[in-house]
């Protein structure tokens, strides 16, 4: 589905695909709860994992199933942009649900379009400078102990719990709302971020970040940045070959990124794969399918219904190339 882009092709497939036992199990489980656990987690019923799976089944905008499944998630947006910057993280909660909605095709929703340019503004004042220098901070007597060994951000980079660096939620908003692709100058601040994290000063930031101390006191450890598996490793690890072949196909979007060496490399490993009939079978544990995993970090991979089968694998293995080429910026 994702590799189709006439809109009289795809109508008669979205039909098909609500036949689909595994489509309807996912749509079942977006359900409207809005708490810090149940948008974002590594549970099967989490917010960000159910649209994860449904982007990439091809469920978009103008679907009555996933209109009124999202349509809770879509007022609740509308509400917080008002809201001011209290309690537990409310501009990542913010910008992970408007992130979703943008790969989903509601990018020009008025509540989502406004958060996606308030975020792409507050990191691209920051990039265009692109100083690291002082990320990091001393750690002060409060400092938990459990932290010792996470380096503290510096608070200068989140000043009312806006996060100055980029969120990979950030990035998938970016780089698939037409509003901002199909703008020169918006596209050309994206593509100034998009080398920003490229950067070899970028990507030794701490994975993650490190910790934060929020406006309450209290120490957290932050996450989601942008690190790219095998930036300064000569291979990609098992581990994190889901969550690389996700940001090839996020960042292949990206002319900065295309022309990139480690794109580029990145590119030749994946040929590596390929048989002499051009499909592609990459080991079974390199497209997971876990029961508790988060689908950003390439845990939930699985499109097949039956993945016991090598066919299953291979079909999934050739989509993921060909998902990957057919992005390109």
């Amino acid at each position: 589905m994702e590799l189709l882009h006439e809109e009289n092709k795809r109508k008669p497939l979205e039909k098909e695909l609500l036949c689909s036992g595994l489509v309807r199990f996912w749509l079942d489980n977006l359900k409207p709860s809005f708490g810090r656990n149940a948008l974002h987690g590594a549970k099967t019923e989490n917010y960000e994992n159910v649209m994860g799976k449904l982007f990439e089944f091809g469920l978009r905008k103008r679907n009555p199933a996933l209109d009124s499944r999202t349509a809770p998630f879509r007022e609740w947006l509308e509400q917080q942009i008002g809201l001011s910057n209290e309690g537990y993280f409310p501009v990542f909660y913010r910008t992970l649900v408007a992130a979703f909605l943008v790969l989903t095709g509601y990018a020009d929703d008025g509540a989502v379009k406004d958060w996606v340019l308030r975020r792409l503004e507050t990191i691209y004042a920051f990039a265009k400078e692109g100083n690291l220098k002082k990320a990091y901070v001393p750690q002060n007597s409060s400092f938990p102990r459990a932290f010792r060994n996470t380096p503290l951000l510096n608070p200068e980079l989140y000043p009312n719990d806006e996060l100055k660096l980029p969120w990979i939620h950030d990035m998938n908003a970016f780089l698939y709302a037409p509003f901002i692709l199909e703008d020169a100058k918006l596209r050309a601040k994206v593509e100034t971020i998009v080398k920003f994290i490229l950067n070899p000063e970028y990507q030794k930031l701490r994975s993650g970040y490190g910790v934060v101390r929020h406006q309450s006191g209290r120490y957290y450890a932050m996450g989601w940045s942008v690190h790219l598996p095998a930036y300064f490793e000569p291979d990609v690890s098992a581990r994190d070959f889901g969550r690389w072949l996700l940001l090839l196909r996020l960042l292949g979007r990206s002319k900065a990124a295309e022309e990139h060496i480690w794109y580029k490399r990145s590119i030749e490993t994946l040929n590596q794969f390929k048989n002499e009939d051009g499909l592609i079978g990459f080991p079974r544990e390199f497209l997971p399918e876990k029961r508790s995993g988060c689908w950003v970090l390439g845990h939930r991979m699985g499109l097949e219904e039956n993945r016991r089968v090598r066919k299953a694998i291979i079909c999934e293995s050739t989509f993921r190339l060909l998902e990957i080429i057919s992005q390109s910026a």
